[in-house]
């Protein structure tokens, strides 16, 4: 179950933090029984993230007015967390103590910020005017481990054909994503280094279906992992380099359900399927009009990335090098165009780039900036409607950015 731990330096009050403590049980209890009747609310770590620190600032103030100034958001939401954060403060303080925002006062300045699976507040309360500090507090809640919040990630720019109708990310995940897959109109598909999950794309996030847990025996620094979905999308076909097996599940009900294991991943077109070259993320495979590789990344329709990071598509005439670097996602999210990941050096902000499937070679039809590193794609679509699903790492972890895409109407 969630739950939330406080704490305040100095002083600490044993008291107080066992009435916390007990009350967190109680309100996880209430959470947990609401749960089966209503759906999940994507807000509640956020709002026994301020549950805790109303309490804790009220019994740190001693009667004073206080002032809750706008917290520093460090979660990458674009400071859309920190504004939440901030208004269920004040509706928790309201009546409790005296809200103001001038003369003598208690200030509440803080800092929210994630690790994968939690919410973190740190506040430090201050006396003015003057600043003496009063003091220092913090709190974090554990995400919801069946459902990844969606939050609004900014605008992701880039002038360009497609109108960005959404682009939002979710909190940071606990695990390494190898690669994503849309599945019909709301189902994400997410392969982790030892497990695949199937979430629901809903209002509140991506709610968590099912998950299966992978065989995983294979020593790799660098994992690598592949998704195919089958014609007809009612199964998917999974391999990592850390598994000796691919696996292939059903879709059915929402549920994962292991029907078969083979040697090789099933790829069409691959007489023997593919297989990850022991200890590396690069796939091996004699794939009709792209040739036997090494492949970084493949998709189905006839593009590859070589390892070195150049793109490759299929002809009739044999593989095709196209004189355009790109990173390691690829995808296709409508037939006549293609997503990567930018091919710039590692750096702090990379992009998923769209390029032109008739003319890849030709400068990208559009680029959208992310925070952090681009290291899976997953994409469907038609030419009139297209959703991009993106696995982004940062120092602190990974987490999913979701985009969806549409013409620019004259």
């Amino acid at each position: 179950m969630d739950s939330v731990a406080a704490a305040r330096k100095p002083p600490l009050r044993a008291g107080g933090l066992r009435a916390l403590a007990k009350a967190s049980r109680i309100a996880a209890v209430l959470l947990a029984l609401a749960a089966i009747a209503a759906p999940a609310d994507a807000a509640a770590p956020l709002a026994r993230l301020a549950d805790a620190l109303a309490g804790e600032i009220v019994a740190a103030v001693h009667g004073s007015a206080v002032e809750v100034a706008s917290p520093e958001d460090r979660t990458g939401s674009g400071g859309s967390l920190a504004l939440d954060l901030a208004s269920l403060l004040r509706a928790r303080l309201e009546g409790r103590v005296r809200l103001v925002s001038s003369g003598p006062r208690i200030r509440v300045g803080s800092v929210l910020a994630e690790g994968p699976g939690r919410l973190w507040v740190s506040a430090r309360l201050t006396e003015e005017p003057g600043g003496r500090l009063v003091d220092v507090l913090a709190a974090s809640a554990e995400a919801d481990p069946m459902l990844l919040s969606l939050v609004p990630a900014g605008s992701a720019g880039g002038a360009g054909p497609l109108a960005v109708v959404a682009f939002r990310r979710t909190p940071l995940l606990e695990g390494r994503v190898l690669d994503v897959a849309p599945v019909g109109e709301d189902r994400v598909l997410v392969l982790y280094e030892d497990a695949l999950a199937l979430y629901r794309l809903d209002e509140a996030g991506l709610a968590l279906l099912s998950r299966h847990e992978l065989p995983v025996s294979l020593p790799v620094r660098f994992p690598g992992g592949t998704i195919y979905v089958a014609s007809g999308e009612g199964a998917a076909w999974v391999l990592t380099s850390r598994s000796p097996r691919a696996v292939l599940f059903g879709l059915d009900n929402g549920r994962l359900e292991d029907r078969q294991q083979a040697e090789a991943l099933f790829w069409p077109r691959t007489p023997r399927g593919l297989r990850y070259r022991p200890g590396t993320n690069l796939l091996e495979g004699s794939v009709a009009d792209l040739g036997d590789g090494p492949f970084l990344r493949l998709d189905p329709r006839g593009a590859a990335v070589a390892p070195d990071g150049r793109l490759w598509m299929a002809s009739p005439d044999g593989p095709r090098a196209i004189d355009v670097k790109v990173g390691g996602g690829l995808a296709r999210p409508a037939p006549e165009m293609i997503a990567t990941a930018g091919g710039g050096p590692p750096g702090p902000r990379d992009a998923v780039v769209l390029l032109d499937a008739r003319d890849p070679g030709r400068p990208p039809l559009q680029s959208l900036p992310v925070d952090g590193a681009v290291r899976a794609l997953g994409a469907r679509g038609t030419s009139a409607k297209m959703r991009l699903v993106a696995a982004v790492e940062e120092e602190r972890g990974t987490h999913l950015v979701l985009i969806d895409l549409a013409p620019l109407t004259p």
